[in-house]
Formats: structure tokens, C-alpha cells, sequence
């Protein structure tokens, strides 16, 4: 009885038609289905920077601790608003190490810190610079640069001391100043027989593998030949001017130019009258005339300019401070100096100078350097 109920419901299709599947999903429909992955944000093209404007060599913390003033006073030949008002955007402030003090290495650090401090309180304005990279990031920002220098290699007595003041921000080292060292002698007292001694030749290594900037003005004649010899990398005299246009002993041969250039370094025209010429009344046309003897030993890629206001000079007529820097520019476009040239001069040939030291950082020391931007440190680190 019961096969035949089950046979008569199946007969009656009540439920044993064969199951078939779902139709298949068409291309479009899949397609529809998928969900749409979001596109990665795509990041912000970097900002272009504006040329770097560049004074090679300021003494300007010497000049406000004798005088006791702040950055701002108008008695500066470097004051901060003077150099804004230039379009002076990159300034190495030199940390001078004075004759016959007892203690050359406290009066550096005690200078670098002084600098130091002269920056943070104007942190709206300007900010230290430790790296090309940082250096091209605070012009973005629109401040002014300040690269710390040291004048005077009696402040260095081995590796240690480089590295305390490396760690605070020096990038520039001048191996002596008027006042030979242990290290090399000066071109105010050369030694016989001179040049490098053997902790000035392991310093110019140390400061290679450090990506820290040689300056060679104030060098005898030998340690400066031995110094661009031995380099890894480029070295700048920062203020030093053509002998032949001026025959000093601080000033620079032809040969030691060459030298020089054809390494990739740089030479800062400086504007100590009696470094520009040897006649009466140096003006603004003289230094230009420099800059003009410069260019044509060298060429354009090698020039830059390093005042040394502040440091007791005599400046030109018509270049007493920065804020005459403008007027040099245009007497530089009026001597038929072109637009690439000026650019070069005026502060883009100490980026490439500093970017090819900065390579030739060896790897322990490029692991310790201090913080770039993208590493582990902001662009307005004191």
C-alpha cells in the first residue's frame, strides 16, 4: 500500500523531479560582484625648493659675544634681518678658536652651543642645517640655514672630540686659523717643512668618513695641496680670494685653484679689502673682479662666496653688511656673468660640494650621523 501511495505521488510530480543546478554567473555579473580594491593614496609630490643663497663664512657669535648683543642688533655686518633682507639663505656660522686660549676645546664647544642657542630663539626663522638633505628641507620651509663651521683645529685633539662636536652639528672643519695647530700649519706662520702632520692626515680621514666638509683657508700652501691630495672628498676654501689679483700669502696660487677644482671643490671670493687687492679703497667692483679672476682659472661649478663679516675685516665700499648683498648680484648680472653661473655662485656649488662629502660617509659613521629628515630627527632640530 505504501509503494503504491509513494508511486502515485511521484507520478502526480508532487516531488521526484531530478534537482537542477542554478544558471552560471555571466562575466558582467562576476564582475559586478567583485569588490573594488581602493586605490593607495598617491603621495604628495615634493615641494620644488628655492635656490640656495649662500654665505660661506660668518664670524658672526664671535662679534655678538663682544658686543654683547642678540642676532637681531643692527651693529651686526650679519645680522639675521639683514640677511633676510638679502635673500641670503644658507649661512655657515664659524665657531673662531682665538690665539693661545687655555682651553681650545671648550671655547668650540662653548661657541657651537652659543650658536646653537642664537638659532633656537629664532627656531620661526631659521633652523640648523646637519645634512644636504636637512639643509634643502628648511629652505622648503622658508628659513634660513645655519650650517656650523670651526675655525681652528687647535679645538680637535683626536676622535673623540671630533665626534662631541659632530654630535652637536658641526659640518664644516677648518684645520687651523691664522694660528697654526697640531695638525697643519697656517699661511700666517707655514712651517719648514710644513703641510699635514700625522693627526692633520688622520683627521682629513676622520672628517671624510664623518661627511663632514674640509676647509683648507687659512692652509699653508703645502698642507693645502696635501689636504686636496688625501681627500675622499671635495674640500672648499670658504673665504680665500685669486693671489695673482692680490698677492697675500692667505690668498690662493693658480696651481692650488686647479688643485682644488679638480677635485670638485669650491672657492669662496671673501671680503677683506686687503685680500681683494692690494691697492687703496677695495669697493664693490673689486670683489667682482675676484670673483671674475676666480672664474677664469676654475670656471663656474668652483666659485661661491664667503664674506667673513664679523670677523674684524675691512669690508669693501658698498658690501659693509649683507644687506648690500643685493647690489653684488646685480654688478655680478652687469659683468656678463650668466643667469647659470650666478645661480652656481651664489649658493647651489656648496649643495653639490656638501652632497659629494655627504657620499663618502664611511658606513659606521653614516649609521651614527646625526638625524636627517626621513631618518629618525624633524628638519628644525636645534
Amino acid at each position: 500500500m505504501r509503494l503504491l501511495l509513494s508511486l502515485l505521488i511521484c507520478l502526480g510530480g508532487l516531488g521526484c523531479r531530478p534537482s537542477t543546478a542554478p544558471p552560471a554567473a555571466t562575466p558582467a555579473e562576476r564582475a559586478a560582484s567583485t569588490p573594488v580594491p581602493t586605490p593607495a593614496p598617491t603621495p604628495e609630490p615634493t615641494p620644488p625648493r628655492p635656490d640656495a643663497v649662500v654665505d660661506l663664512h660668518v664670524d658672526t657669535i664671535t662679534m655678538m659675544m663682544r658686543e654683547q648683543v642678540d642676532w637681531r642688533s643692527p651693529t651686526l655686518e650679519a645680522s639675521l634681518p639683514a640677511l633676510q633682507a638679502a635673500g641670503i639663505n644658507v649661512v655657515v656660522q664659524a665657531a673662531w678658536i682665538e690665539r693661545g686660549v687655555e682651553d681650545p676645546y671648550g671655547r668650540a664647544l662653548g661657541k657651537l652651543k652659543r650658536i646653537r642657542a642664537m638659532v633656537q630663539r629664532e627656531a620661526q626663522h631659521a633652523a640648523i642645517a646637519r645634512g644636504p638633505d636637512q639643509l634643502e628641507q628648511i629652505l622648503r620651509e622658508g628659513r634660513v640655514a645655519v650650517v656650523l663651521g670651526l675655525e681652528g683645529g687647535t679645538a680637535l685633539t683626536d676622535d673623540a672630540s671630533l665626534d662631541a662636536l659632530r654630535a652637536i652639528g658641526l659640518s664644516v672643519v677648518g684645520l687651523t686659523w691664522s694660528e697654526s695647530s697640531p695638525h697643519a700649519d697656517s699661511s700666517a706662520e707655514p712651517r719648514s717643512p710644513g703641510g699635514l702632520t700625522e693627526s692633520g692626515r688622520r683627521l682629513v680621514a676622520a672628517c671624510n668618513d664623518r661627511g663632514l666638509v674640509l676647509d683648507v683657508s687659512h692652509m699653508s700652501d703645502r698642507a693645502t695641496a696635501e689636504t686636496v691630495a688625501l681627500s675622499r672628498a671635495p674640500v672648499m676654501a670658504s673665504h680665500s680670494n685669486r693671489r695673482a689679483l692680490a698677492d697675500v700669502p692667505r690668498n690662493l696660487s693658480d696651481d692650488l685653484l686647479r688643485a682644488i677644482a679638480a677635485r670638485g671643490g669650491l672657492i669662496g671670493a671673501m671680503f677683506h679689502g686687503p685680500f681683494v687687492t692690494t691697492e687703496a679703497g677695495a669697493d664693490r667692483g673689486s670683489v667682482v673682479r675676484q670673483i671674475q679672476g676666480l672664474l677664469d682659472v676654475v670656471g663656474p661649478r668652483h666659485v661661491g662666496i664667503g664674506s667673513d663679516w664679523d670677523g674684524i675685516i675691512k669690508p669693501p665700499t658698498g658690501l659693509e653688511t649683507a644687506a648690500d648683498w643685493p647690489g653684488l648680484v646685480e654688478s655680478l648680472s652687469a659683468a656678463g656673468i650668466d643667469a647659470e653661473a650666478r645661480r652656481g655662485i651664489l649658493g647651489e656649488n656648496f649643495v653639490r660640494v656638501w652632497r659629494d662629502a655627504w657620499a663618502q660617509r664611511a658606513p659606521a659613521a653614516t649609521a651614527s650621523s646625526p638625524a636627517e629628515p626621513g631618518e629618525d630627527g624633524p628638519s628644525s632640530a636645534p
